[in-house]
Order: structure tokens, then C-alpha cells, then sequence
């Protein structure tokens, strides 16, 4: 499998999402101000606030993703723990960007505060887990229909080992594992997994 390509998927939907996510509320905080804005939206892009907003909004979030460690074993990721962990990385993120940039903004009411805070957080974890989550059901998918795995060696040659390779392969769904060969951790003049996997060696030899 090709982690780096795997991660780049990740760093560049991470990014996309942040971009639209920011675009999205820059758009609602002039609206907020001036409701007449969706008629000339094109005002929007004459802001030079909002060029920086989406150069530097992503990358923070990418230094902090990196920083976390969003990116490492990218190929065994939960989908369930990925909304949990997107949800709290979101509120960090959201909370931070919140009191460095938008605290000092033009306001009609404390309530605005509210607002604004659950429409940038809503739109960052929203767009970031619907992305994540499409390229973790996509890699999920590969894995479980033997497309992409993991290279495994066998420490074993004989009963339970070939039990568990013939368990493993017979899975409807599977978990991922790709036998390259086996390792005897006994001597045997017959190893039964040689009828399926070469024979790579005693088990001191792994390394």
C-alpha cells in the first residue's frame, strides 16, 4: 500500500475542508453585519481579509492535525473514533480561532458570539468528518475485499497456525492481512503451511 499517497488524500480533503468551511463563514459574518451582502456577493472576494482567511485558516488546522497526530497509521482508522476525535480536535481548533480572531468583531448582542462560535464549529466538523469519512469507507472497503492490505508473516508452520491462516482467508470480510510466507518456531521435517505460503525462515530470523 502507498501511505504517503494515503495521507496526501487526508492532508488535501483536511484542507479543502477548512477552505470551505472558512469560506462559508466569512460569507455569514458579513451577512450577520449586512443582510443585503447575498446580493452582491461579489464584494466578498474584493476583501482582502478573506484571501487571508483561507490561506491561513487551513494551515492552521494542518499544523494542528499534524501535531495531534491525525495522519499516523492512516490505514487503521475507526470510523467511529474518527467522528470522536474530529469532534474534540474541532472544538480546540474552533475555541482558539475563536478568541484570537473573531472575539473582536462587530457585534449586535452577546448572542452573536454564540452564533457565530456553533456556525464555524458546525461547518468545520461537519465538512471535515463527511470527507474523512468517505475516504475511510473507501479504504475500508479495499481492505475488506482483499484490493489493498497489510503484509503479514505466519510465526508458526503446523496446527495452529495453519487453523489461523485458513480461519483468516476464509473471512467474508477481510481483516486486512496479506500472508507473505510463514516462520517455524519448531523444527519439523514437513511444514503443512508450505502448501499455501513459502517457507521464509526460523522465527530468530524475522528482523
Amino acid at each position: 500500500m502507498n501511505r504517503k499517497l494515503q495521507v496526501f488524500k487526508y492532508v488535501i480533503a483536511d484542507l479543502l475542508s477548512a477552505i470551505l468551511a472558512w469560506s462559508i463563514f466569512f460569507v455569514y459574518r458579513k451577512y450577520s453585519v449586512d443582510p443585503t451582502i447575498l446580493r452582491h456577493l461579489e464584494d466578498v472576494f474584493y476583501d482582502t481579509n478573506f484571501y487571508y482567511g483561507i490561506v491561513i485558516i487551513p494551515l492552521f488546522w494542518l499544523i494542528l492535525y499534524v501535531l495531534i497526530g491525525t495522519y499516523r497509521k492512516i490505514y487503521r482508522k475507526s470510523r467511529l473514533k474518527e467522528l470522536g476525535v474530529t469532534f474534540i480536535i474541532t472544538l480546540i481548533g474552533v475555541i482558539f480561532i475563536f478568541f484570537s480572531l473573531i472575539l473582536d468583531d462587530v457585534i449586535t448582542s452577546y448572542k452573536s458570539y454564540y452564533i457565530s462560535f456553533l456556525v464555524l464549529f458546525s461547518l468545520q466538523f461537519f465538512i471535515t468528518f463527511l470527507l474523512r469519512f468517505t475516504l475511510s469507507s473507501i479504504t475500508a472497503h479495499k481492505i475488506h475485499n482483499r484490493i489493498i492490505g497489510f503484509k503479514t508473516i505466519i510465526v508458526g508452520s503446523n496446527g495452529n497456525a495453519m487453523a489461523l491462516y485458513e480461519e483468516m482467508e476464509n473471512q467474508k470480510k477481510s481483516s486486512g492481512n496479506i500472508f507473505i510466507g510463514f516462520v517455524n518456531a519448531i523444527h519439523y521435517k514437513n511444514y503443512k503451511l508450505l502448501k499455501y505460503l513459502p517457507h521464509l525462515g526460523y522465527y530468530t530470523e524475522l528482523k
